[in-house]
C-alpha cells in the first residue's frame, strides 16, 4: 500500500493537468470563446474542496476508497477526452474532480501512519511525485496534443491513474483512521494551501495565451510546462530544509522565491518566463511540501480541509484568469506577488500555533 499511495499522486496530477497546455486548442475544437474551456479546470477542484472534507466520514477500508477514487479518474477521464461537446467535456471533467476527492487528504492522513519514522520526509516525496505527475500531464498534454490530436492526448494521461487502483482495491489490509477531528483554529494553515494553488493556477493559466502571443507552439508551450519539475527537488529535500531551518523560515524562504520568480516574468520574453516560472513553482512546491506534511500531523480532518482549502484557491483562480487575458501580464503577475506576502506573512501564525503540531 505505502508505493501505491506514493504513486497514486503522480498518475492523478498527470491525469487532471493534462488539459492545461490545451485550453486554447480544446475552445478551438469545440467552437467556443476564448476563457471558456477554463472551466474544465476549474470544475473538478471545485468538487474538490465540496467533497474532500466528507471523504474521512466514510467507514471504509482507506485503500479501497483511494483506490476507488482513482479507478473513477481514469475512467471519467476517458469519457471527457471523447465528449462530443464542451458540455458534456465539463460535466466529465466535474466528475473525475469527486472521484479524484477521495485522494489527496486521506494519503496526506496516511503517511504518518505507513511511515511513522520518516513523515516529513514521505510528505515531501509525496509533493515531488505530484510535481512531477502535473508537470509530465502539462508538457504531455501539449507534446501529444500536437501529434496525435486533443483528444488521445487526454486518453493517453487519463487511463494510467487507474493502474495503483487495482493494487488498492485488491490490499487485503483494512487499514483505517481514526474519526475525522475539524479544527477551525488552523485557518492561517488553510489561507496558505489556499495561496498556493491560487498562485500556481493563475499564472499557469495564463500562461499558454501568453506563449501563444509570443508565437509559441503548443509542443513548446507543453515543454514549458516542465518547469513544473523544478518543485521536485524543493518537495523532495522539504525534511533535511526543515531540520535545518525550521518550518517558519523555512516556508518564508520559498515564498520568497515566488514573488522572485513572479518579478522575473513581468518582461514579455520568453526566456525571462520561463525562468521566472521555474523560480515560482520551485518555491510553490517546496511550501506545499512543508503546509501538507503539517496538515496530515493533524489527523484526516485537518489535511481533508486542507486540501478542500488548497483547491478552492485553483477554483478560484480558475474562475478569475479570464479578465486578466486583456489586462497584460502586470496586473496578474502584482496580484499573484500580494498573495504570496500575505502568506509569508502568516507563516509563523499557522505553523508554530495548533496547525503545525500533532495531535496530543
Amino acid at each position: 500500500m505505502r508505493w501505491a499511495v506514493l504513486l497514486s499522486g503522480t498518475l492523478l496530477y498527470a491525469a487532471l493537468y493534462s488539459a492545461v497546455p490545451l485550453l486554447p486548442a480544446l475552445e478551438r475544437l469545440f467552437g467556443a470563446p476564448p476563457g471558456s474551456a477554463g472551466l474544465g479546470i476549474s470544475l473538478p477542484f471545485i468538487a474538490l474542496v465540496l467533497f474532500s472534507p466528507l471523504v474521512p466520514r466514510l467507514r471504509l477500508p482507506v485503500g479501497r476508497v483511494v483506490g476507488g477514487g482513482l479507478l473513477g479518474v481514469g475512467l471519467l477521464g476517458g469519457f471527457a477526452a471523447l465528449a462530443p461537446t464542451l458540455g458534456l467535456w465539463l460535466v466529465a471533467r466535474a466528475l473525475q474532480g469527486v472521484a479524484a476527492a477521495a485522494v489527496p487528504g486521506l494519503s496526506l492522513a496516511l503517511l504518518p501512519r505507513l511511515f511513522p519514522k520518516r513523515a516529513q520526509e514521505m510528505a515531501g516525496l509525496w509533493v515531488a511525485g505530484n510535481v512531477l505527475g502535473g508537470g509530465l500531464g502539462r508538457a504531455l498534454g501539449g507534446f501529444l496534443g500536437e501529434v496525435v490530436g486533443e483528444r488521445l492526448a487526454l486518453l493517453l494521461l487519463a487511463l494510467p491513474a487507474a493502474v495503483p487502483a487495482f493494487w488498492l482495491l485488491r490490499e487485503r489490509e483494512t487499514l483505517t483512521l481514526p474519526a475525522p477531528s475539524y479544527n477551525l483554529r488552523a485557518w492561517p494553515l488553510y489561507l496558505m494551501g489556499f495561496s498556493l494553488l491560487f498562485i500556481n493556477f493563475f499564472v499557469a493559466n495564463l500562461l499558454p495565451y501568453r506563449l501563444e502571443g509570443l508565437g509559441l507552439s503548443k509542443a513548446q508551450i507543453g515543454g514549458v510546462m516542465l518547469a513544473y519539475l523544478a518543485g521536485i527537488p524543493g518537495s523532495a529535500l522539504t525534511g533535511p530544509l526543515v531540520r535545518r531551518l525550521g518550518e517558519v523560515r523555512a516556508v518564508r524562504l520559498a515564498f520568497s522565491l515566488v514573488v522572485l520568480g513572479l518579478l522575473v516574468q513581468l518582461p514579455e520574453r520568453s526566456f525571462a518566463i520561463v525562468l521566472g516560472f521555474v523560480g515560482m513553482m520551485a518555491g510553490l512546491f517546496t511550501a506545499q511540501g512543508i503546509c501538507g506534511g503539517a496538515s496530515g500531523r493533524q489527523g484526516s480532518g485537518v489535511s481533508s480541509t486542507y486540501v478542500a482549502a488548497f483547491y478552492l484557491g485553483g477554483t478560484a483562480a480558475g474562475l478569475v484568469y479570464p479578465p486578466f487575458l486583456h489586462l497584460g501580464a502586470g496586473p496578474a503577475l502584482g496580484l499573484a506577488a500580494l498573495i504570496a506576502a500575505l502568506s509569508w506573512g502568516l507563516a509563523k501564525r499557522a505553523l508554530e500555533g495548533g496547525a503545525g503540531r500533532s495531535p496530543a
